[in-house]
């Protein structure tokens, strides 16, 4: 019996959100949120003539001398850092909140 109970709760509740759902739209119109808008690129359809557009936001391509300067600045970055070798373990010169002991009832 009480499986039913449940069960009707659940169906009353997901009428009831149902039906406050449709009233609203029909007031109000159907939400057109940001997080419901499709991406730019779907808005620019490619040609028609078997070619396709570019998308409006596109971002050239690197040539090889620009992608070579990009890593040698990302590598003079990472060069003044310690290596993995190099890291010391962290000992904290306190114990952690975590470390604490604390005593229990025994009850528990």
């Amino acid at each position: 019996m009480q499986v039913v109970k449940v069960g009707l709760v659940m169906m009353a509740g997901l009428g009831s959100t149902w039906a406050a759902r449709t009233v609203t739209d029909a007031w109000l119109g159907r939400p057109a949120g940001a997080y419901l808008a499709q991406a730019a690129a779907a808005e620019n359809p490619p040609a028609a003539a078997g070619g396709s557009a570019a998308p409006a936001a596109a971002v050239p391509p690197l040539s090889r001398e620009e992608m070579e300067e990009e890593l040698r600045r990302a590598r003079a970055q990472l060069a003044g850092k310690p290596a993995g070798a190099d890291l010391e373990e962290f000992r904290p010169s306190r114990p952690l909140a975590a470390d604490i002991a604390i005593a229990l009832p025994s009850d528990m």
